[in-house]
């Protein structure tokens, strides 16, 4: 695919994202710690902005109590909602610091549009430097986008190679 076919996407900490929601977005995946302080901001729908909100902890395993784990249903509802993204949209994904969630979630749309699992990881690598997907995400989009491991293995591949 070439990228200029694709939409824009930016990826944030949910303060910035604040902002950028106001201003820049056609699209945002609000992905929401669970226990989060219910007064701080975070993006809010507007005219021309269509938003989704899933509210699941970075974690990569159920052992921490009271945490919850992303499933495979959260990942299919964002792939429903970015589906029919075009070149024309633009898309912000943040979480809490925009480092592990909204970059796995990131590498998975980026997937979904036709990028090879490699590229897609070199591309959010290139968005947001200090990208450390989680690996959990990471395996439920394979699994949602049925890559059979190639974006499992693409993850540790690329991951390696960016703590170089």
């Amino acid at each position: 695919m070439n990228d200029n076919q694709l939409f824009a996407l930016r990826i944030f900490d949910v303060d910035t994202a604040v902002l950028i929601a106001k201003n820049w977005a056609t699209h945002a995946i609000s992905i929401l710690d669970t226990d989060r302080d219910e007064s701080s901001p975070i993006p809010q729908s507007r005219k021309g902005l269509l938003l989704h909100r899933c509210y699941f902890d970075d974690i990569v395993r159920t052992s921490r109590l009271g945490l919850v784990l992303a499933t495979l249903e959260d990942i299919q509802a964002i792939l429903n909602f970015t589906q029919y993204l075009t070149k024309n949209d633009k898309l912000l994904i943040h979480c809490g610091a925009g480092i592990s969630r909204s970059t796995a979630v990131a590498t998975g749309v980026l997937c979904q549009h036709g990028l090879t699992p490699v590229k897609a990881l070199e591309r959010v690598y290139f968005i947001r430097k200090m990208a450390d997907p989680n690996e959990h995400i990471i395996a439920l989009m394979d699994e949602a986008l049925g890559l059979k491991g190639a974006l499992r293995t693409a993850f540790w591949n690329v991951y390696y190679a960016s703590k170089q």
